[in-house]
């Protein structure tokens, strides 16, 4: 099997996409669902949570209902180096979700300020 990076990068935004629609689904929907955010920071709830409502895919929202606290701080982790070093591909998938200009600078800075900056 082959990677690109195009590939990559595309499954690492679902991913987020995933993480940030299991948090916000526990803070707002008032449903049964919880979720264990105890491994997370609050920049790193925040930032999950702005991801999540900016998000323009249902079904990648609904995808990840049973994520774990430490499977998003996990990921998170790992993901870190894009989101903080590759502008071109994380604006590059932004993009091809669909994301215009103004949105993808927002979504940009929110991460420069919740996940890439030291506290």
């Amino acid at each position: 099997m082959i990677y690109t990076e195009e590939g990559i990068v595309k499954k690492a935004r679902i991913c987020l996409v995933v993480v940030a629609a299991t948090l916000m689904a526990a803070s707002c929907s008032g449903s049964d669902t919880s979720v264990d955010t105890s491994r997370l920071t609050d920049r790193e709830k925040e930032w999950v949570e702005f991801s999540y409502a900016h998000e323009k895919d249902d079904e990648i929202k609904q995808a990840w209902g049973e994520l774990t606290a430490e499977g998003v701080k996990s990921y998170l982790d790992q993901q870190r180096p894009r989101l903080c070093g590759d502008t071109a591909s994380l604006m590059q998938s932004l993009k091809e979700a669909g994301y215009e200009a103004g949105e993808m600078q927002e979504y940009k800075q929110k991460t420069e300020e919740l996940i890439c900056s030291p506290l």
